[in-house]
């Protein structure tokens, strides 16, 4: 991927600055502007030098940019990319951070359809409970999976030039469609923010107060933005409870051993996963 004129990112709150940073850090572009809804945002987002110009439109925003970066929230992702490709520059890529890709890539190949302009799915599989662009920073990315989409109506240059951008940007790139994203994701994703968000909830807040570092850990993404990841998890509804099932599944096992009073069974279940853990983080390490 040659050095681009002009970068621009549509939602500058967390992940949105911490891509603008890494472009800057690694000098993908002469320059990276953002589009931004409040001018708060805009104001905290040039102190950050996450980009170095803002705009309030969409329009002025992505004029000249030869790649736009929709890092909105779910929900508005469809939305702000019609709008998007009415004002791209001949030859733009446009590609997304969203959480959910089936339904997001199947309206943007229908709204980019005839256009000048190529849309990609990604999904950069990092984050934090935080939200804002003041909590950004240029390392997010590095070493972080980063699932990019193909379908039939992928352009090759378009998809070659997204896989790059994440790979200078530090991200473990994998290719794979829309569903096996979602249906991955869910599991991975989604059902760890779902279990944490009930886990939560269902503990009274009196015991709360005896609680340790295992259920802070345990619970620490249910901090994240409610609204946000009501959204992620409506939008990947069908994969989502089929991620509930299984890990119901898994539990009931672990609860049938306890009713009836089986060491062994219980011995037996919490071996299978921790080896199944133990195996993921010496994967992560090597």
């Amino acid at each position: 991927m040659k050095r681009s004129d002009k970068i621009t990112i549509v939602g500058v709150g967390l992940m949105g600055g911490s891509i603008g940073l890494a472009i800057k850090k690694k000098g993908l572009a002469k320059e990276v502007a953002g589009v931004f809804r409040h001018k708060a945002t805009l104001d905290k987002a040039l102190k950050r030098k996450a980009v170095d110009k803002g705009y309030m439109n969409i329009k002025d925003g992505v004029k000249g940019a030869d790649l736009v970066i929709l890092a909105t929230p779910v929900s508005s992702i469809v939305r702000v990319a019609r709008e998007v490709i009415k004002y791209a520059a001949k030859g733009a890529v446009i590609t997304d951070v969203g959480s959910t890709k089936e339904w997001i890539v199947a309206q943007l190949e229908k709204a980019s359809k005839g256009s000048s302009v190529n849309f990609v799915g990604s999904h950069p599989m990092a984050g934090s409970e935080h939200n804002g662009v003041e909590f950004s920073r240029d390392s997010l990315l590095e070493e972080a999976p980063c699932i990019v989409t193909k379908t039939s109506r992928t352009d090759n240059s378009a998809l070659s030039k997204v896989v790059n951008f994440w790979k200078r940007l530090g991200g473990r790139v994998k290719v794979m469609t829309p569903a096996q994203h979602d249906r991955s994701v869910a599991l991975i994703s989604h059902l760890p923010h779902i279990i944490a968000f009930g886990l939560a909830g269902a503990v009274p807040e009196k015991d709360m107060a005896y609680a340790a570092e295992s259920f802070r850990d345990t619970t620490r993404i249910a901090s994240s933005d409610p609204n946000l990841w009501a959204d992620i998890f409506l939008t990947n509804r069908k994969e989502a409870i089929k991620a509930c099932r299984m890990f119901e599944r898994s539990y009931k096992n672990i609860l049938k051993a306890l009713s009836i009073n089986d060491h062994n069974g219980i011995v037996n279940a919490l071996k299978k996963a921790k080896a199944k853990h133990d195996r993921f983080i010496h994967g992560r390490k090597t």
